[in-house]
């Protein structure tokens, strides 16, 4: 996190004459974070476990990104309750490590999920959603991580993959396009913020920046996110976990097992 935050008594209208502005310091440890609402899914699941990650290392469209993730997880939408809990995972994991990895497996989910759109042949899907799942629980494991042993992840490079630019470049619009086409109307207006935001990210030159957008268009895929509703229960509980400071190895093998499970249970045309 900051060092401090600041925070603005006093401002200048634009239309107004002048005034005194004065600028108080806190130590950011002074600052409450986001209390949990007791609901099994809510946006102490998104902020609390970030409090372990050096804010002041998120960018700025991260940043707007995981406030999405939050208004996600407080809407009356279930659908996208479980859906922010998956794409928690998936981002945390993504800038746990001090030098991120690649995304290989989140552009090939993206690929073939836009080829089986264009073409109706889903042939490669679901092979790409277990590759897709496998990396998830590597996220899980990393995420652990920040309780147990942060050095372990401060100091270390993300999974590496082998494939096109590390997987910076992938069908992103054609992905979207279909994500939000296939989204319910409740959904659509947090998920054009996302898209506007993710894109940002696949643009960005920054890999940290790439990896998170690229995390959150796997995750909106349709099927990432039935399988997000099939596990949400053991997700949101590991989150929960994580956010609190307790040791989650025991949350994140029921989390991990869970996902592995959910599998099988995925519909390639819903």
């Amino acid at each position: 996190m900051l060092p401090f935050v600041l925070v603005l008594l006093a401002a200048q209208s634009a239309f107004g004459a002048p005034s005194t502005a004065s600028v108080s310091f806190y130590n950011v440890n002074e600052i409450p974070s986001v209390p949990d609402n007791g609901g099994l899914v809510n946006s102490f699941l998104i902020s609390g476990p970030l409090d372990y990650i050096d804010g002041g290392d998120i960018s700025l469209y991260a940043q707007m990104a995981i406030q999405i993730l939050s208004d996600k997880a407080n809407s009356a939408d279930p659908v996208s309750k479980a859906s922010a809990v998956i794409e928690a995972i998936a981002a945390l994991g993504e800038i746990s490590h001090g030098i991120p990895g690649d995304s290989c497996e989140a552009a090939a989910l993206s690929n073939a999920f836009a080829y089986s759109v264009g073409s109706g042949n889903n042939g490669g899907l679901r092979q790409a959603i277990a590759n897709y799942v496998s990396h998830l629980s590597s996220n899980i494991d990393a995420i652990s991580q920040l309780i147990v042993n942060p050095n372990a992840v401060r100091y270390s490079a993300g999974p590496r993959g082998n494939c096109l630019g590390g997987g910076r470049s992938y069908s992103f619009d054609d992905t979207w396009d279909a994500i939000i086409n296939s989204a319910s109307a409740g959904r659509a207006a947090l998920l054009n913020e996302e898209y506007c935001v993710a894109k940002r990210m696949y643009n960005s030159f920054n890999v940290k920046s790439n990896t998170f957008g690229a995390a959150l268009t796997a995750s909106n895929i349709p099927q990432i996110t039935q399988l997000a509703q099939y596990t949400v229960q053991p997700l949101a509980q590991f989150l929960r976990t994580v956010a609190s400071g307790a040791n989650p190895l025991r949350e994140a093998a029921a989390a991990k097992a869970a996902l592995a499970q959910g599998i099988s249970k995925i519909q390639l045309n819903p």
